[in-house]
Parts: structure tokens; C-alpha cells; sequence
């Protein structure tokens, strides 16, 4: 900033078009220690992209949590879930 705009008390220039600003707090918990904050950035970035890939990958089929102990038995999913809902009707009728 120039020392006119600290003089008038000037809101600071935007930053240039990709750049990223990052928040004081954030950066005491990236916990780089000696390496430079560019590099600790990336591999906290690198890292959870890493992340959301695995759990992308382990949440393919899109299943509810309640089956996903189930992913494996594929053809018995159905006849299991009939059998849960016909145990269900059966208590409710019996009550």
C-alpha cells in the first residue's frame, strides 16, 4: 500500500487473480514447521483430495450407510431387505 492510502486510510488493493489468502488461524494450524507455507499448503490440499478420492471410491454405489456392511453380498441385498420389511408388517400386525 502507498503511503498516500495509509495516509487516507485506504481499504488495500484486492489481491491479484489467483491468489488464495489465507487466515492467520489457519496457517498456525497447518503446522509446517520449517518448510515453507507453499509447500505445507499444497500437501494439506493434496492430502484431502486424497481423502475424498477414497471415500469417493469406497461410496460408489451410493448405498446407505446401514448396508454398506453388506456391499458384498450383492444378490442377497434384496431378498434381505423383503425379509427386514415382511418382519417389520408381522410385528406391526401381531401388535
Amino acid at each position: 500500500m502507498s503511503w498516500l492510502g495509509r495516509l487516507f486510510n485506504s481499504a488495500p488493493p484486492p489481491p491479484p487473480p489467483n491468489t488464495v489468502v489465507i487466515p492467520d488461524d489457519i496457517v498456525g494450524q497447518l503446522g509446517g514447521g520449517d518448510a515453507p507455507l507453499q509447500t505445507t499448503v499444497d500437501a494439506a490440499l493434496r492430502s484431502l483430495i486424497e481423502i475424498r478420492r477414497r471415500a469417493a471410491e469406497h461410496d460408489s454405489e451410493g448405498l446407505p450407510f446401514w448396508l454398506r456392511r453388506e456391499a458384498g453380498q450383492k444378490g442377497e441385498i434384496d431378498e434381505s431387505l423383503r425379509d427386514r420389511v415382511t418382519q417389520r408388517r408381522a410385528a406391526e400386525h401381531d401388535s
